[in-house]
């Protein structure tokens, strides 16, 4: 059955961090979300205390007054890709409709959590989740890593409804893991969520999300507490990649998490950062695992990779 919206949120403690913390001091690290630090936080001066009341105080006159959008995606899905609608002869087009709220892409709140926007990779990771629906989540336990405002787990999510209404599946298996690490995405994240449930109850699919920095060590105790030591058949990411320091604990969080028999989807999006698709892949052999290309754009500088243990 659909999860209750205690399955939207995490079991177990999570931290204050937002990947600016990568992307300009290089580090994995957080800050417990109840202000209680592994260290004591460093006194400020009265000087620092008052720069920081003025800087509250300041008003960008070029701010953008509303920087949040709604944007709406409509995917069609084959009922004919369908084993069970195959034999019954049913070819017709279930339409999926997703609404996703967040901040717009130049907005300045996301220079600090880039996961507060929609970036032009998750578009091409939907795109795949449709030609591969059947083969991809029937019966699968899904897990998605750096989701954002979670417009690739919700829509894997609403496929493995319209898959498993139309065939009756009620296996414990089908399940949508969404995660990311940036605290201040997983609101947004969660609200996406919970603004795309259906209020049926018979799709036999459950929901959760949750925080996940990655990381061998990190990852090893989701697995423990969230997972319940049960791995991911398929797990999908999309644009996640901005900065060469979170290439290896990336890889160290798939080979941990994933299922022996099961696949990575991930989109690269080409960005002025220096990290290239080609170091990725030079990880991903280092890490025990093989790919396959399975949609390009040299155009847009957009690549999407299957992988799976070697």
């Amino acid at each position: 059955m659909m999860s209750t919206s205690k399955d939207i949120a995490s079991d177990i403690q999570e931290i204050q961090w937002t990947d600016d913390a990568i992307r300009w001091q290089g580090g994995l690290r957080g800050e417990k979300s109840d202000g209680n630090n592994d260290e004591p936080p460093s006194k400020q001066s009265s000087t620092d205390d008052d720069n920081e009341e003025e800087e509250r105080c300041m008003v960008d006159p070029f701010k953008d007054p509303d920087p949040f959008q709604f944007q709406n995606f409509r995917f069609a899905l084959s009922c004919g890709d369908s084993p069970a609608s195959a034999d019954n002869g049913d070819d017709r087009t279930h339409e999926i409709d997703i609404v996703i709220r967040g901040y717009k892409t130049n907005a300045d709140e996301v220079w600090k959590s880039t996961g507060l926007t929609l970036w032009k990779a998750s578009h091409y990771l939907c795109q795949y989740q449709i030609e591969h629906a059947i083969t991809l989540f029937r019966g699968k336990r899904v897990l998605e890593l750096g989701a954002g405002l979670g417009l690739n787990g919700i829509l894997a999510l609403k496929i493995m409804q319209s898959i498993n209404l139309s065939e009756k599946d009620s296996t414990t298996e089908n399940s949508v893991c969404i995660t990311d690490g940036d605290s201040d995405a997983l609101i947004h994240l969660r609200e996406n969520i919970q603004r795309n449930r259906t209020t049926e109850t018979n799709h036999h699919v459950r929901v959760s999300c949750h925080q996940l920095l990655w990381g061998a060590s990190s990852s090893i105790s989701f697995l423990q507490h969230i997972a319940r030591y049960r791995k991911y058949h398929v797990i999908l990411a999309s644009d996640i990649i901005y900065a060469p320091s979170i290439i290896q604990p990336l890889w160290e969080t798939v080979q941990t998490l994933m299922d022996a028999q099961g696949v990575f989807v991930m989109a690269f999006a080409r960005r002025k950062v220096p990290v290239s698709i080609d170091s990725v892949l030079r990880e991903a052999e280092n890490h025990g695992f093989s790919y396959q290309l399975a949609k390009e754009d040299t155009k847009e500088g957009i690549w999407v990779y299957a992988f799976k243990f070697a």
